[in-house]
């Protein structure tokens, strides 16, 4: 049986071994060493009120804004940004119509503050300790966003003031003994306890399905590429669709059996430390799997269908280019902030869950739109693997002999 035979391949592949400890290693050294007894509850929840957003937004906006200094995270690197007069009268526009104050009436508050310096690597910046600004009556919500929009295009994208992350950016309020109470009572009354736990184990295993599977995928399809083993069992017997998804779905569901075994030992763990009867048991493996599956499915379309193209090591640094910007562009933000094409979705709290929600749509439609996908790119890969098989397109070759960046004399 063709499944059977390229399961095996990838069984008794050194990739394969060294993914496989890997990703034990991590679940066990990140996930099952922290979730040893009682869970970590926050200090802070986020409120979703739109005053405490607006406040926090402004006055930091204010602080920058006097400092002309900016940080921001584009592509998830700090960048320190300074606006040239008119961008930063621009700034200053939007600033104004939050607060309600007039140019003199702010240079007034500047005035009458103290000032401090901050160190920003070797460059020292002047901040001015203003206290808090106010925020105009006329202005509502909507306007709001859309000055802090305004901003961040200014910015050049990836600041604090994106329309998306004021939420999880300026709404924390700090927990009363309630608040905390209900955080517990969610996580057992709505979680089932499980479901809490499901999010981090997705949250831990999902940094490394955002970059371990192309190792196994590549090496795969390259080892094909150099011994021409499809071409000598297969060429006459199979077809090239039948034949790349059937090696597609070997590859993901080889990958995908120690995912499951750690979803088990994550399952064992829970029984371990709370009572049965509390556990929503099923949703260790429901969760995880929606997460993590699209996941590990569009890592391994995109590693096959670019090393067929041009070669493992492109597919490589290609992937994990993707991966480091996806994990880098979450910065401080690890859980409620889920956009619709993050390839690695951070949620790293057993908590959280109202947080989760805010995202939850787009969390849905990130992981349905990576399925069907990595699905489209694999019927691609089988349409170049046939082009190849009839002669018709041999890849794509950057570098060595017979590139297309090799000079010609």
């Amino acid at each position: 049986m063709l499944f059977g035979k390229e399961c095996r391949r990838i069984l008794t592949s050194l990739t394969f071994i060294i993914y496989c400890f890997v990703v034990g290693l991590f679940f066990v050294s990140q996930y099952i060493e922290e979730n040893k007894g009682d869970p970590y509850i926050p200090d802070e929840k986020i409120s979703e009120d739109h005053d405490v957003i607006m406040n926090g937004a402004v006055d930091n906006l204010a602080t920058e804004y006097l400092a002309n200094n900016y940080i921001c995270y584009p592509y998830g690197f700090y960048k320190s940004v300074r606006l040239n007069e008119d961008d930063s009268q621009k700034v200053e526009e939007c600033l104004l119509e939050v607060t309600g104050l007039t140019h003199d009436e702010l240079m007034d508050i500047r005035d009458s503050g103290e000032h401090y310096y901050v160190e920003h690597g070797l460059q020292e910046t002047m901040y001015y300790d203003i206290g808090e600004l106010p925020v105009s009556d006329a202005i509502t919500y909507e306007r709001f966003c859309e000055l802090m929009g305004q901003v961040d295009d200014i910015l050049g994208g990836g600041s604090s003031y994106k329309v998306e992350d004021l939420v999880v950016t300026y709404s924390y309020v700090p927990m009363t003994q309630e608040d905390r109470e209900a955080v517990i009572s969610d996580l057992y009354e709505k979680d089932g306890v499980a479901g809490g736990y499901a999010r981090l184990f997705s949250d831990y295993v999902g940094i490394d399905l955002g970059i371990m599977p192309v190792f196994v995928a590549a090496a795969l399809v390259s080892a094909d590429r150099r011994k021409r083993v499809s071409d000598l069992i297969y060429t006459r017997k199979i077809s090239s669709l039948k034949l790349i998804f059937t090696r597609y779905a070997a590859l993901v569901t080889m990958m995908f059996i120690p995912v499951i075994l750690c979803m088990i030992a994550a399952a064992i763990q829970l029984i371990k430390y709370f009572d049965f009867n509390d556990l929503a048991l099923y949703k260790m493996f429901t969760l995880p799997t929606f997460w993590l599956l699209p996941q590990l499915m569009i890592v391994t379309a995109v590693a096959m269908i670019v090393t067929e193209v041009f070669s493992s090591g492109i597919a490589i640094l290609l992937q994990f280019a993707w991966w480091f910007s996806s994990i880098m562009a979450s910065g401080a933000k690890l859980s409620g902030s889920i956009s619709k094409f993050d390839l690695v979705c951070r949620h790293n709290t057993v908590f959280g869950r109202d947080e989760f929600m805010l995202s939850r749509n787009d969390f849905i439609f990130n992981r349905i739109f990576f399925f069907i996908t990595a699905i489209v790119i694999t019927a691609i890969t089988a349409y170049v693997y046939e082009l190849k098989r009839g002669g018709r397109f041999h890849g794509i070759r950057l570098f060595g002999k017979d590139s297309i960046f090799r000079h010609k004399a």
